[in-house]
């Protein structure tokens, strides 16, 4: 399953939005860094219930929104 998550940085506080059909809004009170990609996959894991090791990060789409591979 493909789930798309928007990210938006440096917002002033963690915030997280469902738009069904696996596309997610996310506000993170941070920059965008190295491990950026981590701490989505973790939080993404608390939202839909599926453990971080079963999360991949498979890229951006074309609008660079984060897209993952939930296996």
């Amino acid at each position: 399953m493909k789930v798309t998550v928007k990210v938006k940085f440096n917002a002033s506080k963690e915030y997280f939005e469902n738009f069904g059909g696996n596309k997610y809004l996310l506000y993170l009170p941070f920059e965008q860094d190295d491990d950026s990609a981590n701490v989505i996959i973790h939080m993404l894991s608390r939202k839909i219930g599926t453990p971080p090791g079963r999360i991949d990060f498979a890229g951006q789409d074309m609008n660079k929104d984060s897209v993952f591979e939930v296996l």
